[in-house]
């Protein structure tokens, strides 16, 4: 059977650690190999997002290998696949060695079983982003060091990388204080962080919320308008109420987050570049994993 690389709980605490330690010591995550010399993996993205199809193509290409990439074009290759998921398996085979799903959400596949003839990447999708929980956790620990103790703030509405960052606190040692705007419902997030017994606490507001935090990220925007998200922007007024060290991190590409000021942007507080560094360096292991 085929590796699968779907959400952070059926990876287990293990290859977690060991993909997070890997991609820290990657002396330079631009490295070119011939890992993926005569592989091909197929990128089949139900929405456009350039930054994830920048980041999975660069890692292919960057070890020899090929991407074919299938976007948002019209919608009737989704229906195809979504219709005979069985059967596009062994036709998927014939010409790749591993694909990557960017959007689709992780309960509609029906990929996820012993019949798995080629390994299965999730790329991102609404309720999971487990490489880019990897990722920014190896970002933080490299920064911090130890991350124990270590406290970070959600700033935003949730996404997939959300979700993935509250499974993996179950073994990774950091905390995180949740301020989600009113108008979502966060009933269902409260009910799954008691049932992962994690260090997860929601605060109304953002000022009290980054209170003595390492790491602030600017969460999801959602459906909310610009007046909305307003009082949650990412501005150094706010970062200054965090930790004296503390870095901000972003959750998503720069149109699907909350707002953050040009200052913070431009500030060494950015960790931006480093989280790319990263997400370059996960999905590099994430390849070694899943095909050796």
């Amino acid at each position: 059977m085929a590796r699968s690389f779907v959400t952070i709980k059926s990876l287990g605490e293990k290859t977690c650690w060991t993909l997070v330690e890997q991609a820290i010591g990657i002396p330079h995550p631009k490295m070119v190999s011939n890992f993926m010399d005569d592989r091909v993996a197929l990128l089949l993205f139900s929405r456009q997002s350039l930054p994830e199809r920048l980041c999975v193509t660069a890692a292919v290409r960057q070890m020899g290998g090929s991407t074919i990439y299938q976007g948002d074009q019209g919608g009737v290759w989704r229906e195809e696949v979504h219709a005979f998921q069985k059967e596009m398996l062994g036709v998927f085979s014939y010409y790749m060695d591993c694909m990557y799903l960017y959007g689709f959400p992780v309960s509609q596949w029906a990929f996820q079983d012993e019949d798995l003839l080629f390994p299965l990447i999730n790329a991102g999708s609404p309720e999971a982003h487990p490489a880019h929980a990897l990722a920014d956790i190896a970002c933080m620990k490299k920064s911090a060091k130890e991350l124990e103790g270590v406290g970070t703030a959600w700033i935003g509405c949730p996404n997939g990388a959300f979700y993935s960052l509250l499974e993996a606190m179950v073994w990774f040692p950091f905390s995180m204080n949740i301020c989600i705007p009113s108008q979502f419902d966060a009933s269902l997030i409260k009910l799954r962080i008691k049932e992962l017994g994690i260090p997860a606490k929601f605060i109304d507001k953002p000022d009290d919320a980054v209170k003595d935090c390492r790491f602030v990220y600017a969460g999801f925007r959602g459906p909310l308008s610009d007046s909305e998200l307003g009082p949650y922007k990412i501005t150094m007024e706010l970062l200054a109420r965090a930790d004296k060290d503390a870095k901000f991190l972003l959750s998503a590409s720069p149109l699907r987050s909350i707002p953050v000021s040009s200052k913070v942007l431009q500030s060494p507080a950015n960790k931006i570049a480093s989280q790319a560094r990263y997400r370059l360096g996960v999905h590099k292991r994430i390849l070694h994993w899943i095909l050796q």
